[in-house]
C-alpha cells in the first residue's frame, strides 16, 4: 500500500519520519517531497505593503480639497478671510482624512501569518503497517492522508 500525507515543515515531520524508521519502515520505503509555494509574484500594487500609506494620503488629499472650499467659502464672513481659512480647513481636512482612513484600514493590511511550505510524505508499507503508519501521522499534525494500493 501507499499512504501519503501532508505535512508543514516542521519538527513534527521529523519525529514522525523518526518513529516511522525506529518501528521497522525502512528509509528506502519513504519518500519525501517538498511542495513549492507559490511562485514569485510580479508585482503588484494593490499588495505592496505601503500601501495603506498611499492610499491614506490620497484620501487625506481629497478630505483637504474638500474641506478647503468649505473653509475659503465660509472665510468670506469670518475675520481672517477667505485665504486663512481654506488653508486652516485644507491642513484640518487632510489631517482628518489621513486619520480616519489609516486607523480604519490598518487592521485590514495587518501583516498575516506566513504559511509554512508542506511537505509530501509517501510511505509504501504493507497492508498491516498501513494502520500504523496512519496513526502515527495523525499523531505528529499531518494535514491531509490518503491511500492507495500500490500497482507493483
Amino acid at each position: 500500500m501507499l499512504i501519503i500525507g501532508t505535512f508543514e515543515h516542521s519538527i513534527e515531520l521529523e519525529q514522525a519520519l523518526a518513529v516511522l524508521e525506529h518501528n521497522g519502515i525502512p528509509r528506502k520505503q519513504i519518500l519525501l517531497i517538498p511542495m513549492e509555494t507559490a511562485p514569485a509574484a510580479s508585482f503588484r500594487y494593490a499588495e505592496n505593503p505601503l500601501d495603506i500609506y498611499y492610499k491614506s494620503f490620497e484620501f487625506g488629499v481629497a478630505c483637504a480639497t474638500l474641506a478647503s472650499v468649505f473653509g475659503a467659502s465660509v472665510g468670506f464672513i469670518l475675520t481672517w478671510g477667505p485665504i486663512l481659512w481654506g488653508l486652516i480647513a485644507s491642513f484640518s481636512g487632510f489631517a482628518a482624512g489621513f486619520g480616519i482612513y489609516f486607523l480604519i484600514n490598518k487592521r485590514l493590511h495587518s501583516p498575516k501569518k506566513k504559511k509554512l511550505p508542506e511537505v509530501a510524505v509517501i510511505v509504501q508499507c504493507s497492508e498491516s503497517e498501513s494502520a500504523f503508519v496512519e496513526e502515527t501521522m495523525w499523531n505528529y499534525r499531518v494535514l491531509t492522508v490518503g491511500q492507495t494500493i500500490s500497482p507493483s
